[in-house]
């Protein structure tokens, strides 16, 4: 297994995280020089901007959500529905002098 560790704090990196990594990848970083590792960072963060830009221009995924978001409109407005029949009977007991405090 690769070192987990840091050498400043002997904090332990979590394992659900580590187990994302591709293999190897953990050792690789261990033995990189600081330069090498702020320069993975930096191609990191350029997919990280790549994937994201993609995602946004899939039509297929944007037409999914837009069809999620037309077929769950009738429960959003039931819960609505219900949560302002609450809100309006705690305002009727309220104006009733009943206390709604905890």
């Amino acid at each position: 297994m690769s070192k987990t560790t840091s050498n400043d704090n002997e904090s332990v990196f979590p394992d659900k995280l580590l187990k994302r990594l591709p293999d190897g990848w953990a050792d690789t970083a261990n033995g990189m020089k600081d330069d090498e590792l702020k320069k993975a960072i930096f191609e990191a963060e350029a997919n990280i901007y790549n994937i994201e830009k993609e995602k946004e221009n899939d039509a297929k995924l944007n037409g999914a959500k837009d069809l999620v978001k037309d077929l769950s409109v009738p429960y959003r407005e039931a819960k609505a529905c219900q949560a302002t029949k609450i809100k309006y009977a705690l305002f009727l007991l309220e104006g009733r002098g009943i206390n709604l405090g905890s």
